[in-house]
């Protein structure tokens, strides 16, 4: 168990605790501690940045407890009790709450976390009749923005023996998603699962094409950027001397422009409405690639996939960062999405 109390679980990907770490460090001055390979934890009393203006926190648990232990009746009523205690405040209020029970890339506390919800619904159901009227499923609310004093209850199954406990309102800067994953679904007739990243991409920008806007895609080949583009309405132009494999539907193929030319050196004829790139090559090729389109004004929203090396990616992170500061655009944002890989997803748009 922790040594001391922390007052946030901030979740990543498995894999980028140390990550997540030099970046709370370096850009807030936040010192924080690994708990496995996907939980850090922080002390700090000041307040948290939010989840979108981080790299790699993807959710918080404010004020979690921590329990260790394996057998499924004594966790239940450790997570009982904790709950009644906390509820008790909540109960003022006339907000809805939901249960998020997960773990992450780990299949035997992913049963365990499946078998404990079940069982800890039914718990709460009969010990805290009030709180429970309630309650709204996970499924229910994703279907629309919660309100800032809905609740959330979250227990992050970490192992087969630990987990972590967290009730907080939604104004306290939780994300909506179960872990803080946006999974998004495959689409039919994507030649690769980066549609899926591109599509998520979207949602975190918060803008997606709008029909006929005009759209390049740098290092198109086999085509799932380019697929996902022409799926939302865009005029694409593909940039790769690679082919593409693309259905064979005449909505989708009406609206693509392969050229055979070099990603690297393509410029548009006029500003485009889209940039978006997702090219194997060096990160910092990618970042000149994206600094010269930016310095040249020749789109309104960019995608940029940035490929981060194998040993010590934070100095690459911090030259995008700088050269986002560069221009000054409404929003522009650094996320390692969840479908991405050893990579972190560029986005922007001109207008709020």
């Amino acid at each position: 168990m922790p040594l001391t109390q922390p007052t946030h679980l901030v979740l990543t990907r498995p894999g980028y605790a140390n990550l997540l770490i030099e970046e709370f460090q370096d850009r807030w001055q936040l010192s924080g501690t690994a708990v496995g390979k996907a939980a850090v934890t922080f002390t700090c009393k000041t307040p948290m940045p939010a989840l979108d203006e981080s790299i790699f926190a993807r959710q918080y648990l404010p004020m979690p407890s921590f329990f260790h232990g394996s057998a499924l009746q004594p966790t239940v009523d450790f997570l009982v009790k904790k709950i009644a205690v906390m509820s008790k405040r909540t109960n003022r209020q006339s907000g809805r709450w939901t249960l998020h029970t997960f773990a992450l890339d780990d299949d035997a506390a992913t049963q365990r976390a499946i078998a404990l919800e079940k069982a800890l619904l039914t718990a709460i159901k009969a010990t805290l009749p009030t709180f429970y009227q309630r309650h709204i499923a996970a499924a229910d609310l994703a279907k629309e923005a919660p309100k800032s004093d809905d609740i959330l209850v979250q227990v992050f199954v970490a192992s087969e023996e630990e987990l972590w406990l967290s009730l907080a309102s939604f104004a306290s800067k939780v994300s909506p998603y179960i872990g803080g994953n946006l999974r998004m679904r495959e689409r039919s007739g994507a030649p690769s699962r980066s549609a899926r990243k591109l599509e998520e991409a979207f949602v975190v920008l918060g803008r997606s094409p709008a029909p006929d806007e005009l759209a390049v895609d740098l290092g198109a080949a086999p085509g799932g950027w380019t697929f996902t583009l022409a799926r939302h309405g865009a005029l694409v132009t593909a940039v790769d001397h690679g082919a593409l494999d693309l259905p064979k539907n005449p909505a989708i193929s009406a609206r693509i422009t392969h050229l055979h030319k070099d990603g690297l050196t393509y410029k548009p004829v006029q500003p485009v409405d889209w940039l978006c790139c997702d090219m194997l090559v060096g990160s910092r090729e990618t970042l000149r690639i994206l600094g010269e389109w930016l310095e040249q004004q020749l789109m309104q929203c960019f995608v940029v996939n940035v490929k981060l090396p194998q040993a010590k990616p934070w100095p690459i992170l911090k030259e995008a960062l700088a050269l986002l500061q560069q221009h000054d655009w409404p929003v522009m944002k650094i996320k390692h999405l969840y479908h991405d890989r050893r990579e972190v997803t560029l986005m922007g748009r001109r207008t709020p």
